[in-house]
């Protein structure tokens, strides 16, 4: 009965052995684990594989090591099931000893398994949706976001409707808390109205009845916040009702990457949409990562590509720190705050939430010389984004000059409470050589 146990148990790990990525040079016992949790089939694969091969690419740049120590890294699939994300988190964590945890799963996944992987005394990096409290009273020193939260994209939509000096509004968004939190957000931190919201049915491929609400309300500027399919139907027929010429559309980047502009065609051109990332940003990786990136997989550079490659990178910089040791977690987590790396996306570091302070970027839809639809950067609305909530979050640590080459990082030293609002030190960013291959 115990063998056959044993049995099922690996019969039940094999897709996820299956998954594992081409890092490893066949050391039996590597120094440094990765395991990444992401959607890989359903209807979120495409956040998760771009997550997980924009990683992979990382890793390849990297020569499959972290401060040239062996990596080992294994894949496992939350198949966009929260329950289905608890059980893949609680046998990783009962069968392997992991350094660190990716994360690249919808919101119900992330709050279903989050509390068992900060109790791990791994570190968890996360690249998609995170409950709300971990920015505030709930944050964990274990839990690092590398992914830019909602709320930024928000308030980079409130900057440029108040630069455009816009006074109405009308919001269109699932029928999902995203939408309220989107509405409060404008209302907050921009001065107009949000006249009306429209929520169409989950699933929808046709808008008459919304569209015909746009055109009633007339106001200066449509916010969307639709995504996937509905995004794409949406704007096909928002160009097709003649709006688009009259009333601007303004989305979150999630909706307008580059797979989704081919479906758009025409009725994506010119619309512009608030990012983390664009293909055109000159860092010191970028166009590496989109050369390579679409010469292996045959496919364009997203923002979630950007974010799995920044993960690796963040990872290689923490390990430089401490010699590529991973038993010292106090000067490991030393060394991921401190977050001096050659981010695609352009200036990073973490604030004292562990949340990222970054761009946010205004991106316009055009085509490229090719002919194909891309984006093309058009301003920076947020320089070094801060989340709101950094002052109800209890920890507090300060950044110390690298240690010498070979030395472990010492942990930051705590410092007192800050007042509210106040946020941390900004020392001047510092972009590591590029490791020749």
């Amino acid at each position: 009965m115990n063998a056959l146990r044993a049995l099922l148990a690996l019969v039940l790990l094999l897709p996820a052995a299956a998954l594992a990525l081409p890092v490893t040079t066949g050391v039996s016992n590597p120094t440094i684990v990765v395991a990444i949790i992401a959607t890989l089939s359903g209807p979120g694969a495409m956040v998760g594989q771009d997550s997980v091969d924009g990683f992979n690419t990382a890793m390849r740049h990297l020569g499959g090591r972290f401060a040239n120590q062996e990596v080992r890294v294994v894949i496992l699939d939350d198949k966009g099931s929260a329950d289905t994300a608890q059980m893949v988190a609680r046998r990783l964590l009962e069968r392997e000893k992991v350094d660190f945890i990716i994360t690249a799963v919808s919101l119900p996944s992330m709050a279903a398994m989050v509390r068992q992987l900060t109790e791990s005394r791994a570190f968890v990096l996360n690249l998609d949706a995170v409950p709300p409290g971990l920015a505030g009273a709930e944050c964990s020193s274990w839990f690092f976001q590398l992914a830019l939260p909602v709320e930024a994209e928000f308030e980079a939509i409130a900057a440029h409707l108040s630069a455009e000096k816009m006074r109405r509004v009308v919001l269109v968004g699932p029928d999902a808390p995203i939408t309220a939190n989107a509405v409060a957000a404008l209302r907050r931190l921009w001065p107009g109205e949000v006249v009306q919201v429209v929520r169409p049915r989950h699933g929808a491929t046709t808008f008459r009845p919304e569209v015909q609400a746009l055109r009633q309300a007339s106001p200066d500027a449509v916010v969307s916040l639709l995504t996937g399919g509905m995004g794409v139907a949406f704007a096909r027929e928002y160009a097709a009702a003649g709006l688009k010429a009259d009333i601007p559309l303004i989305g979150t980047w999630q909706g307008w990457e580059r797979p989704m502009l081919a479906a758009m065609t025409d009725a994506g051109l010119d619309v512009l949409n608030v990012a983390p990332w664009s293909p055109d940003l000159e860092t010191p990786l970028n166009r590496r990562l989109i050369t390579d990136f679409e010469l292996e997989f045959g496919r364009p550079v997203t923002g979630w590509v950007a974010q799995g490659y920044d993960a690796a990178q963040l990872l290689e910089a923490a390990m430089r720190t401490t010699g590529g040791r991973t038993g010292d977690r106090d000067a490991v987590r030393h060394g991921l705050r401190r977050a001096e790396f050659p981010s695609v996306r352009g200036p990073f570091r973490f604030d004292t939430n562990h949340y990222p302070s970054v761009n946010v970027y205004l991106r316009r839809v055009l085509r490229d010389a090719k002919g194909r639809l891309n984006e093309e950067l058009r301003a920076t609305l947020i320089k070094e984004w801060h989340s709101r909530d950094i002052a109800a979050c209890p920890m507090r640590w300060v950044e110390e000059p690298a240690a010498p080459p070979g030395a472990p990082a010492k942990p930051g030293s705590p410092v007192p409470p800050k007042p509210a609002g106040a946020l941390p030190a900004k020392p001047p960013l510092k972009v590591p050589a590029v490791r020749p291959q």
